[in-house]
């Protein structure tokens, strides 16, 4: 079970992109969204694979926020299509490394277990 803060990361990640799909375009989703990843990871022991998926939701995340606004503005150009394209890539991002967080070892802030530790 992820802890309160560690939810609550995600989901501002989460809503980030999701205001973004609104029309509601900000300079600062990117920046909400890398400070919730470095805040979720400064709680988590470190870990490659949390990392890496940090990473990657860090790239798709800016990629799908940069890009939004000239895609709105091009939609009868045929590039609504890429557009829905990189807001799933980033959805996708974002579950797994929702993933990667829950399948971490312990939780930092609360020194809990997240997941059962193999034998």
């Amino acid at each position: 079970m992820l802890s309160a803060h560690i939810a609550s990361f995600l989901k501002l990640i989460g809503a980030q992109l999701e205001e973004t799909s609104l029309g509601l375009h900000s300079v600062h989703h990117v920046h909400n969204i890398d400070c919730g990843i470095a805040n979720i990871l400064s709680l988590l022991e470190p870990n490659n694979e949390v990392g890496h998926k940090a990473d990657q939701l860090s790239l798709k995340a800016s990629s799908y926020i940069s890009r939004h606004d000239l895609a709105s503005a091009r939609v009868s150009d045929g590039d609504g299509n890429e557009d829905a394209d990189r807001f799933r890539a980033a959805q996708a991002a974002l579950a797994g490394f929702r993933f990667a967080v829950e399948r971490s070892r312990r939780c930092l802030c609360c020194r809990r277990r997240l997941t059962a530790v193999p034998a």
